[in-house]
């Protein structure tokens, strides 16, 4: 069963866009711009903050107090049978992060007598989370989130009306403004991350590079480690540059990040205050995300999620996560990680650790060094 949850964006006060709760089919437009992607049978959780200091991504107002949106989180329309585990689930992961209200959306096909279909499991949402003192502020229904589509809210509400703009409405200028995608599909998200072709010489290469590795950290000492840091640094620069990496110099830095002083370090340049380096940086994860066989692979996409995550957020998180515990089921920083979002934690949280275990890392390195 598919879920995903996108963190709280890092900078409050950096975006003053506002939707309107009462006006659900606004914020029905907003839902794929939010996840990144539009979903499909699906539920769609979105954490709704009360009164608090700036604004937040996409906040909202209704009336009275202002109202901000935090965590987005989605999963797959579930069996009847597991309704009740899957929504208690989603509970528990959004309500730390102090939401004091949840809007349910609900995204399938028509019911069998044509109203909103799945009652059972909006109702499963106003169990789990008002047992945890958050009542739903909205529970709505829609076929698709599309511009005019249809929307109704469950009972004991009687409103409907129709999805706003969805293409090229408010919160879809402010995705393209800040360079955000928004997908088609799930699938067409995950596309993105699709394995490139590589050479079938390149595992012998990774297993040569690494004996290579080893010989080299016994013969150099605390030496070895800085070479593999200048190995990942030179291929940030030539992934600017738009050169291409070979078969030999992927093999480096599936060897070089495999370790994790390396790896932390570079972890950091996620919140380097230099946007082109950040920017290179993230396109050599997702390279290396593509082109590196298993486990080695659970570095990059570990990378990738961390700097996804810094830089405000990306349904791609979940994908890079996802990766990375497939090809190595074991791998700590990828559970802890993923821990950590689906926790509710917010970007500035995470981007803190991100500059800790950067700094924690350099130190380690330099003390090698001495």
């Amino acid at each position: 069963m598919t879920t995903e949850q996108r963190p709280h964006p890092p900078d409050p006060a950096a975006d003053e866009l506002r939707l309107s709760v009462g006006d659900p089919g606004e914020l029905l437009a907003a839902v794929p711009h939010l996840l990144g992607f539009r979903p499909e049978d699906s539920l769609v959780l979105v954490a709704v903050h009360g009164s608090g200091d700036g604004a937040q991504r996409s906040s909202t107002r209704s009336g009275g107090p202002h109202r901000r949106l935090g965590t987005v989180a989605r999963a797959d329309l579930p069996a009847p049978d597991d309704v009740e585990e899957l929504v208690a689930g989603c509970a528990a992961r959004m309500v730390p992060g102090g939401p004091s209200e949840v809007i349910a959306v609900v995204v399938t096909d028509d019911g069998p007598d044509g109203g909103p279909p799945r009652a059972d499991v909006a109702d499963a949402v106003s169990v789990a989370f008002r047992a945890r003192g958050v009542p739903p502020l909205a529970r709505l229904w829609a076929p698709r989130l599309e511009t005019g589509a249809p929307w109704r809210c469950y009972p004991p509400c009687d409103c409907g009306g129709r999805v706003g703009r969805v293409d090229d409405g408010a919160v879809a200028a402010a995705s393209a403004v800040s360079g955000r995608v928004t997908y088609g599909s799930r699938n067409e998200l995950e596309a993105t991350l699709d394995p490139l072709p590589t050479s079938p010489r390149l595992a012998g290469l990774i297993t040569a590079e690494r004996e290579a590795a080893v010989l080299d950290r016994e013969l150099g000492g605390p030496s070895a480690a800085r070479r593999d840091l200048a190995a990942v640094v030179g291929a940030r620069a030539e992934v600017a540059d738009r050169r291409v990496l070979g078969d030999a110099e992927l093999a480096r830095q599936a060897v070089a990040l495999g370790v994790p002083a390396v790896r932390d370090l570079v972890m950091g340049w996620a919140v380097d205050p230099e946007p082109a380096d950040v920017a290179a940086a993230e396109q050599l994860w997702t390279l290396l995300a593509r082109s590196l066989p298993a486990p080695s692979v659970a570095e990059p996409a570990v990378l990738l999620a961390c700097a996804l995550i810094a830089g405000g957020g990306s349904a791609l998180v979940g994908v890079a996560l996802e990766r990375a515990r497939r090809a190595d089921p074991g791998h700590r920083l990828a559970r802890l990680v993923g821990a950590l979002v689906s926790s509710g934690a917010d970007a500035t949280a995470l981007r803190r650790l991100m500059a800790e275990s950067s700094a924690d890392a350099a130190a380690r390195l330099r003390g090698r060094a001495a």
